[in-house]
Order: structure tokens, then C-alpha cells, then sequence
């Protein structure tokens, strides 16, 4: 199997089309086609189900698992090789305040110490806003909490959960009643965490009063103030001073779940995203065999 069949292949499925996977690749679809179709004959057996949506066989499914990972490792490999020596310039970032506020600290850390000619821009924005920055090209890349269709690549490198917090507990946060009890603090339109406590709202069959916000800051500390009710990623809210005074509640799990993406332009070689991609990875490594770990002192306490 070749490393260009597989990535056509995981492409695929990520775009859900034949057309778009072309154009993140900067090829033409005839070509995705033929990657798919070559991997096929070698393997013996159907990948995709190319009626209707695109979706993987069971044996594609299979190979999507493996084929993931060996894209990985092939990245991280090409990554530690091609940068030994000294990358410079600027990298323009974008991402939301929550993603800027707790994860990105260390990885930016990491990178100045491997790049010190290196020069960093932050902006800090939600998903819709982060997107057209993308567009106008004004930011290098972006950590958003969705996948970008279309002429981008999106890679998720963060696990998100998401989380209720309100200033008063309840044996049933999720009751009507209880979620028309405080009006939800939020970002503007176009936040994804704002979009997903909507959805929430819209479950539970109610109408909620939003109140706006420009900033992660006030909204936390309305939220202290008991103002209202907000929707987080519990990575962001562990950190948050005072937390001990909220209750937090995981959503249900169909909108807990919500990963952070890094985002860029295809077809656009830049070795300062690649070595941001690969010391993020590195990182969410360390972070997953830390968890293991006091996972594991947990369980001898």
C-alpha cells in the first residue's frame, strides 16, 4: 500500500467526496478514484460505498483504523527529519480562547524552545470568525472546533468535553426546568460551543435567553457572579480559578464529544505549520500517557 493511496483514501471519508478530497490534495478527482480503486484490487475487497453518501464498507472501516495511524506515523517521521535545522519567519495562528488559554501555552513553549528564530502571532477568535480569517488568508492556520470543507485540510489533535456550568447544583441539569433557570452565557454567533448549548436548549424543548459575550473573561466572571449558565470544555474549566464554587455537568454525549482541529490551507507547503502540527502531536501524546498514569494511581489508591 502506498502512503498517496491512503491519504486519498482517509481524505475521502474526512470530505465525503470524491470532488473535495481532490481539491485538499490539489489533484483531480479521477485520481482519488484511482487510489481507492488501486488499494481495492490489492487488498481484495470493497472500501467505499460510493451510492448515495460516501461510507466505508466494514472492511473499509477496518483500514480507516489502521491506515490513521499509519499516516502518523509517517507524518511525525517526515517532520522529525525535515526540520533539524533552523525554522524561521512568522506563523500566524488562529484559535478560539478557550484552545489559547489551556493548550496551547505548552505547545507554544515547546515550539520557541525547538524554533527560537521563530516569531509567533495569536489570534484569538471563535470558529465562525477563525474560518474567514482563513478565507481572506490572514492567519497560517487555525485550532477550531470543527472540521473545514472545501480547499483545507483539518486534522483533530484535541479531545474536548463539554461541560454545564451553573452557579447552583441539580439532580437533573438537563430537566426544562431547571436549564430555563439561568439565561446562557455565550459567545457571539458562529462559536461552536455556543451552537452545541443551543442544541442542548433546543433538546430539553426550550427557548433560551443568550446573553452575548466578547470575550472568555466576562463570561466567566458572569458566571461566578451567578448570572447565567455557560457551556465549556472541561479542559479550560479545570483551570479556571474558583471553579470549585460551580457545578458542571457533561452534556449528553452526542454534543459532549467535540474535538479542536488544526486547520490550513491544502496545497500550501509551510514547514512552520508542519512543525506546529508536529509538536502538537507530541504533546497530545504526553497529555494522553499522563492520563493514563494518574489513571493508574487512581485505581491503587
Amino acid at each position: 500500500m502506498h502512503i498517496k493511496s491512503l491519504r486519498a483514501f482517509v481524505t475521502v471519508l474526512d470530505q465525503q467526496s470524491f470532488q473535495d478530497a481532490a481539491a485538499v490534495l490539489n489533484t483531480v478527482q479521477s485520481n482519488m478514484t484511482a487510489h481507492v480503486r488501486k488499494l481495492e484490487a490489492e487488498l481484495g475487497c470493497k472500501l467505499i460505498e460510493r451510492a448515495g453518501t460516501i461510507r466505508t464498507t466494514a472492511d473499509g472501516t477496518r483500514l480507516e483504523r489502521r491506515a490513521r495511524e499509519i499516516l502518523r506515523l509517517h507524518d511525525l517521521a517526515v517532520a522529525d527529519l525535515r526540520y533539524q535545522g533552523k525554522v524561521a519567519g512568522t506563523l500566524r495562528i488562529g484559535a478560539m480562547e478557550t484552545t489559547a488559554a489551556r493548550r496551547l501555552p505548552p505547545v507554544l513553549l515547546r515550539l520557541g524552545q525547538d524554533c527560537p528564530e521563530l516569531r509567533l502571532s495569536l489570534t484569538a477568535g471563535s470558529t465562525g470568525v477563525l474560518r474567514d480569517l482563513m478565507l481572506r488568508r490572514e492567519i497560517d492556520c487555525a485550532f477550531m472546533a470543527r472540521p473545514m470543507e472545501g480547499a483545507f485540510v483539518s486534522e483533530p489533535v484535541f479531545e474536548e468535553t463539554l461541560l454545564l456550568a451553573r452557579p447552583t447544583s441539580s439532580a437533573d441539569p438537563f430537566h426544562p426546568e431547571f436549564l430555563a433557570q439561568y439565561p446562557l452565557l455565550a459567545f457571539r454567533t458562529g462559536c461552536t460551543y455556543r451552537e452545541q448549548a443551543e442544541r442542548m436548549c433546543e433538546h430539553a424543548g426550550i427557548a433560551p435567553v443568550i446573553h452575548e459575550f466578547g470575550s472568555l473573561d466576562a463570561i466567566v466572571g458572569c458566571l461566578h457572579a451567578g448570572m447565567g449558565q455557560a457551556v465549556l470544555p472541561a479542559s479550560y474549566l479545570k483551570g479556571v480559578s474558583g471553579s470549585d464554587a460551580l457545578h458542571s455537568y457533561p452534556l449528553p454525549r452526542h454534543l459532549a464529544e467535540c474535538p479542536t482541529y488544526l486547520v490550513r490551507i491544502a496545497g500550501n507547503e509551510s514547514q512552520t505549520v508542519d512543525m506546529l502540527a508536529h509538536v502538537v502531536k507530541t504533546a497530545s501524546r504526553a497529555d494522553i500517557a499522563k492520563s493514563f498514569i494518574q489513571q493508574d494511581a487512581e485505581g491503587t489508591d
